[in-house]
């Protein structure tokens, strides 16, 4: 009798012992989830601060370029050889004071042509650009600056335009263009890749530019990177903001709002499973 009671007994705390056990492993394991949510949390808000911090400054700059004298002339008297010399100039000036190495300048004519492109300015052909780039039609109409990101000919950019005017005349406009460069190496620094996936339906339009069929995925090109190491999310529908565990991988994805409101692509962050997020407070 005694050992049937021993044996119930020790049956009954083993019982118990499991259960607090699982709900133990249950525990940790939320509170494991909860903490990497909060660092992804962390580093897509690092992403977007990033993000907002680059195209503030290229705003500012864009504001007080369009000012210049020079660039008025630009657009006024449309002199491409003069035009040519005042950016390069103040390309130079900006480089010396460490202000966007990787910028380029894009001046549009009031009827929302490309009347230079500072990085292709052997172009002599005055594109243009109001079936896609729709923001122009917004400043000319609103007279104010707009910042974000858009798809031009030459790719998906970090954009800053404003309105270019002489007294109370519209000129057209300029933009400070500003690529993901610097994003790649503020992320690669601490280990992790940064992608900027465009949705294939606008190469179409990025038409100045061929992209590696390397770096093409079923519905997306990689546009900042010259390697795929996205091979193995392949086959993954992305939607929304989110994230998923492949190997030793994790990939965290979210999307790209252009300035127009339109969905074109997303930003996709990887890294090892082993890496601490904990240098990313956003």
């Amino acid at each position: 009798m005694r050992e049937k009671k021993f044996f119930l007994s020790a049956a009954v705390m083993l019982f118990f012992g499991l259960v607090l056990l699982f709900l133990y492993q249950k525990s940790m394991a939320y509170e494991e989830e909860e903490a990497l949510k909060k660092q992804m949390d962390s580093l897509l808000l690092t992403l977007h601060n990033k993000i907002k911090e680059t195209t503030t400054i290229s705003l500012a700059s864009s504001v007080v370029l369009a000012k210049n004298p020079y660039i008025i002339a630009c657009l006024k008297e449309q002199k491409k050889e003069p035009c040519l010399g005042y950016l390069i100039e103040i390309k130079n000036t900006l480089a010396l004071a460490n202000v966007f190495d990787n910028a380029r300048f894009h001046l549009h004519t009031k009827t929302f042509k490309s009347f230079m492109r500072l990085w292709d300015y052997d172009n002599q052909h005055n594109d243009d650009l109001s079936a896609f780039r729709h923001t122009l039609e917004k400043i000319k109409t609103t007279r104010t600056p707009m910042d974000g990101i858009e798809i031009g000919r030459h790719g998906i950019f970090l954009r800053a335009i404003v309105p270019v005017m002489d007294k109370n005349e519209y000129l057209g406009s300029f933009e400070t263009v500003v690529d993901f460069k610097a994003l790649n190496n503020y992320f690669n620094k601490d280990g992790v890749m940064f992608y900027v996936l465009m949705k294939k339906e606008y190469c179409a339009i990025a038409n100045a530019v061929v992209y590696d069929e390397t770096l093409m995925l079923d519905n997306y090109a990689i546009v900042n990177q010259s390697i795929n190491g996205l091979h193995f999310i392949k086959e993954v529908n992305l939607q929304g903001t989110g994230y998923i565990k492949k190997g030793d991988n994790y990939v965290l994805y979210t999307p790209i709002t252009d300035i127009n409101g339109e969905n074109v692509g997303f930003f996709v962050l990887t890294w090892k499973e082993s890496l601490s997020l904990a240098s990313f407070k956003g």
